[in-house]
Formats: structure tokens, sequence, C-alpha cells
């Protein structure tokens, strides 16, 4: 746990073409609080400026529950880009 209550740290989790344009599965953010999930990708497109590309397209999950941007997030919580899935 945090122990400073001024941020939020979270886990931000890259899946499928998130995670090859961060070069990254995981990393922690620290936000200032109260945070929202969208300063949560705020800060992985800064850290990884190529993310920007895929942004419109990604959905968000906190904790493996769909989110939206304006979702609040808790000290400890995972956010997980997820990028379209192809097939056929």
């Amino acid at each position: 746990m945090n122990p400073d209550l001024s941020t939020v740290k979270v886990s931000l989790v890259y899946l499928g073409q998130a995670r090859e344009v961060a070069g990254t599965k995981e990393e922690e953010a620290i936000l200032p609080a109260p945070a929202k999930v969208e300063q949560a990708m705020s800060q992985a497109i800064s850290t990884h400026p190529n993310l920007l590309d895929l942004k419109e397209t990604l959905k968000l999950l906190i904790n493996g529950r769909w989110a939206t941007e304006n979702a609040e997030l808790k000290d400890g919580d995972r956010v997980t880009l997820l990028p379209p899935v192809g097939g056929g």
C-alpha cells in the first residue's frame, strides 16, 4: 500500500499491440490523488508516445472490469490497456 494519501499508486498493464509499443508488460504509475483512468492513460502516453496512435481503439479495464477514462482509481488498482483483437 501507498502511505502517501496525496498520491495513488497503480499498475499499468499492456496487452497485445500496446505491449509491443510500450516495450513492457507492466509498470507502476504514481498519480496525484484523486486519480482517474484518464490520468493513467496520459502518463502512459507521456512515457510511451507511440501509444497515442492506439488511444482511440484501446479498451480499459480496472482490476479486470471494463472501465471508462472517467473512472476513479484507488491505490493498488491494475489498469489494463487492451487493444482490439483481430482474427477470423
